[in-house]
């Protein structure tokens, strides 16, 4: 008897487990993935029923192209916006949530969006010279593709969302500069253990992705696994607050490569607004031909972000513009100009670069932006370390640390390979300024030998002392 009670209760708590979560596909709620039909109501009704149930379920989301997206015309209404879009994936305090997508399926907005500026009466676009524009009386919103807000345990698979931002109209400007209004591949706001498995985010008016959470001591566990995020107008990601941020294996290249470019056009822009943004970890990434730097960490309170085996290309801005503490670069790859660096007070703080490879390389064909390969004036402590940097037509790097500084305060470079390929320089000019630096144990070679008669240096004469040691010069191949 005690055993038959045992099975039934067994049986009962299975059940019970079955009842709570659930499996639905997004053609329960009428969609149709035809590449003709709207499906923006579905996807709508979609998560309208997760949300009602607190997530504990899993929204699948077949093969086929999904078609989304629309706006409703203001006519003049002055106390809404001229356009008003729909967002398309609303997920609100929705926990143990998996949203699974075949790899042949793909959101799609439709064409003829509105976004930017328009006049409230006629629609029309508005132009003006009105500097932080503001006015939501005009302002055309298309809306969030995926918006996940106050959410924990949410995982997304395979997901393609397609903004078609070529398509779009895009208006006046909007908010201080170019048109900052809600047009997102996926917005996470306040949310906690969010992972993004072969999600592509692309083509979007504003953001392919972006992170607002706030402060927080724990950790928010936020991941992006083999995602891509491209041709977005603004960026591939922005984080405007949040601590803890996993990227392995993810792209953001080509921000406002596509039709419009919103600034600052970054593969990702760490810009606290929201709240701090704390330790970021990117890992085998790459952050290509942006309209904008590649990284970017000028904004709020940030610090503590760690780039492991990325490829960063500038070609028309900066590769790395970093102006926040505790920022690491190891094993990278940079190509065009890294400028600034922390001007930090602490070892810890301060901007370091280590076995990294610069070089002025072009991509596909394109020259990259810059002057030189490395450039900060005026900061302290910044480590370059068993670097190699290859100077193709530019030149080497312009580092200085600012009045006289203690010894420890000093830019360090060491055990550095340095190749300088051209010989198109005039007579006695630099390839290198080297000031308030401790230049040790590092290589310098020319490929051309009328480098030597041409009698290019490397370092200024003030700084031919002790604080340059162990430093070898080569011509020839």
């Amino acid at each position: 008897m005690k055993g038959f009670i045992l099975a039934l209760c067994c049986c009962c708590s299975l059940f019970i487990h079955g009842q709570a979560y659930v499996a639905k596909s997004v053609k329960d709620f009428g969609a149709k993935g035809d590449g003709k039909t709207n499906d923006t109501e579905a996807f709508q009704k979609a998560a309208a029923f997760f949300n009602n149930r607190g997530g504990q379920g899993k929204l699948t989301i077949p093969k086929g192209t999904y078609l989304v997206g629309r706006q409703v015309f203001s006519k003049g209404d002055k106390k809404k916006n001229v356009y008003t879009g729909a967002n398309i994936l609303h997920f609100k305090n929705c926990s143990n949530l998996l949203i699974e997508a075949s790899t042949t399926a793909k959101l799609s907005y439709v064409a003829g969006l509105r976004l930017g500026a328009f006049e409230p009466t006629s629609g029309k676009v508005y132009r003006h010279n009105t500097p932080n524009f503001l006015d939501q009386a005009f302002a055309a919103i298309i809306g969030y593709c995926v918006y996940l807000e106050k959410c924990t345990d949410v995982r997304i698979n395979n997901l393609r969302l397609y903004g078609n931002n070529k398509t779009i109209e895009f208006g006046g400007n909007f908010n201080d500069k170019g048109i900052q209004l809600q047009h997102y591949g996926v917005f996470i706001q306040n949310c906690k253990r969010i992972n993004l498995y072969n999600v592509y985010a692309g083509y979007f008016g504003l953001d392919g992705i972006t992170v607002a959470n706030k402060e927080s001591k724990e950790p928010d566990a936020i991941s992006l696994r083999n995602c891509t995020f491209e041709y977005n107008s603004r960026q591939g990601l922005s984080w405007v607050g949040g601590n803890g941020l996993v990227a392995i294996n993810c792209q953001f290249n080509h921000s406002g490569k596509s039709k419009y470019v919103s600034p600052p056009g970054a593969g990702v822009d760490l810009e606290a607004e929201d709240g701090k943004v704390r330790n970021g970890f990117f890992d085998s990434c790459s952050f290509i031909n942006n309209s904008g730097c590649g990284i970017v960490a000028n904004s709020g309170n940030v610090a503590n972000c760690q780039f492991r085996n990325c490829t960063i290309w500038g070609t028309t801005q900066w590769a790395t513009w970093i102006t926040k503490p505790g920022f690491s670069f190891i094993g990278c790859r940079i190509y065009g100009s890294t400028v600034h660096g922390y001007n930090a007070d602490t070892d810890s703080e301060a901007t370091r670069y280590i076995r990294c490879h610069f070089e002025d390389k072009p991509y596909n064909g394109q020259p990259v932006f810059g002057n030189y390969l490395a450039e900060s004036d005026g900061v302290r402590r910044m480590l370059f370390d068993s670097c190699t940097f290859v100077a193709n037509t530019k030149k080497l790097c312009w580092l200085t640390t600012p009045g006289k500084p203690q010894l420890a305060e000093r830019i360090v470079v060491r055990n550095c390979n340095f190749l300088v390929k051209t010989a198109a320089f005039p007579e006695g000019d630099f390839v290198a300024i080297l000031r308030g630096t401790l230049f040790t144990n590092n290589t310098i070679r020319f490929t051309q030998p009328i480098a030597e008669k041409k009698r290019y240096w490397a370092v200024s004469a003030s700084e031919l002392d002790a604080l340059c040691t162990g430093n070898k010069v080569g011509y020839g191949q």
